[in-house]
């Protein structure tokens, strides 16, 4: 009976050493759990196997390239991969500095991303501008022709042309923001699953360097040039920076939610809230606790 007991109890361990070799691939195929399909390779990125985590990175871009994934999606999806799930925790482990390592592998993924499009548009002759609108092009004319395509309504709304620009000058904030916020998000799964790695109080004590307030503020001093070149660079960064002090925002209401004992239920009601129906306010709350430091304040009633 013990024996038998004891083989149950390794099933679960086997398991949780062989699903970082396929759990990424089974993620990204929902579109729930895109975003989270690094979380194993970060697991045990952090852990220190990073050998391991590397096969693992591997046996997933094998798998969906069995799924029917071409070329250039395998290389978007690995650098994605290895970015998130790889690159950040190993920072993480050398240095011991969130932030830092946060923002060094948010820019090594740019500069890969950034590397691949230019080979990928040198190959076919095109400047990488001129390659991102064909691509952009393509995409909007096969989602265009699919049954039922929010894209055609879209188009029929705004004209093709008009969504094509818009495309063309929100796309960059819209990509960046997604992967920081992939960043983010595996960052705080990892702190639930790996035991001591960061504190309850690293959430509820986030707070953004004071010199961010300097690019935040001339990014959106950019808005002066109208509809030129510098306002949608300005646009685009603005928009970026700000996902920072939503997150500094979050940390201001954690804050004030565990100084009142509010958890469980009560504390995923509030965040969601805050999020799907006061993000300006959350913006607010991240963006003036550099002056204000609400923590302090409050924590001093």
């Amino acid at each position: 009976m013990k024996s038998k007991l004891q083989n149950r109890g390794a099933i679960p361990g086997q398991l949780a050493r062989i699903a970082p070799f396929f759990l990424p691939f089974l993620f990204f195929q929902s579109a729930i759990f895109v975003m989270l399909s690094p979380l194993p390779l970060f697991v045990l990125s952090l852990r220190g196997a990073l050998p391991l985590a590397l096969g693992a990175l591997f046996s997933n871009l094998i798998l969906t390239r069995f799924a029917g994934a071409n070329p250039n999606e395998l290389l978007v999806l690995g650098i994605f991969w290895f970015g998130v799930g790889n690159l950040f925790p190993l920072l993480i482990r050398k240095t011991g500095k969130i932030q830092g390592s946060l923002v060094y592998a948010f820019i090594c993924m740019i500069l890969l991303f950034l590397g691949a499009l230019q080979i990928r548009a040198h190959e076919i002759g095109l400047g990488v501008i001129d390659y991102l609108r064909s691509e952009i092009s393509i995409g909007m004319d096969h989602l265009i022709h699919l049954p039922n395509s929010p894209v055609k309504k879209l188009v029929d709304e705004q004209g093709r042309d008009g969504l094509f620009r818009q495309l063309m000058t929100e796309l960059p904030s819209g990509l960046l923001i997604a992967l920081l916020l992939s960043l983010w998000v595996n960052l705080l799964f990892a702190s639930q699953i790996v035991p001591s790695f960061l504190s309850k109080s690293f959430w509820n004590r986030f707070k953004n360097p004071e010199w961010l307030v300097w690019p935040t503020l001339g990014s959106a001093a950019l808005y002066a040039f109208g509809e030129h070149a510098p306002y949608y660079i300005g646009l685009n960064l603005f928009k970026l920076l700000m996902v920072f002090y939503a997150f500094q925002g979050l940390s201001v209401l954690g804050f004030l939610m565990t100084r009142n004992e509010i958890a469980g239920l009560g504390r995923i009601l509030i965040f969601s809230v805050a999020l799907f129906l006061a993000l300006p306010l959350v913006l607010a709350l991240g963006f003036f606790d550099l002056w204000f430091d609400f923590r302090k304040k409050f924590g001093q009633i």
